[in-house]
């Protein structure tokens, strides 16, 4: 079984003058948890081994309070991570945001129980109506930003560095 993810206490972004941001948390890990569940898709960023950056959008879920994808270990993206875990990921809304910055890594088949990896594959399978794949990525995070509407004026974060 995964450790239980310890949230952080919500801070304000480091202000920025001109940006509107503001002096207090404005969002609970709630408003994260409901973006990052409703979302259909996740971009990821990570970087290959020149420092070249890459995007592209995977499947996944939300369990646990991190996300889980699923993508052949022969993409570039999974190349990357493999040689350098960090990640940033976010869903593709540019309204209601949460970017995580973090580290992906593959799960070993013994940190989950047999129950356990049961709900994370029936999960994965009945949101993309699919028989292939399983989550088997997860992001830990370090840091999270998250805002609600086009202005910045809920933006809040959360840091595990």
């Amino acid at each position: 079984m995964l450790p239980k993810l310890l949230i952080p206490n919500p801070e304000p972004p480091r202000p920025l003058a001109g940006y509107g941001l503001p002096e207090t948390p404005q969002l609970t890990w709630a408003f994260v948890a409901e973006r990052m569940a409703a979302a259909r898709y996740y971009w990821i960023s990570t970087a290959g081994p020149d420092g070249r950056p890459h995007a592209m959008p995977v499947w996944g879920v939300w369990q646990g309070d991190r996300l889980h994808f699923d993508g052949s270990p022969e993409t570039r993206w999974a190349r990357n991570l493999l040689a350098n875990p960090a990640v940033c990921v976010h869903p593709p809304d540019a309204e209601r945001v949460v970017v995580i910055e973090g580290r992906a890594r593959t799960l070993a088949d013994d940190e989950l129980t047999t129950t356990e990896w049961a709900e994370l594959d029936g999960l994965y399978r009945a949101k993309y109506q699919t028989e292939q794949g399983s989550p088997y990525w997860v992001v830990e995070p370090g840091l999270v930003l998250a805002w609600d509407g086009a202005m910045l004026g809920t933006m809040t974060r959360w840091r595990w560095e």
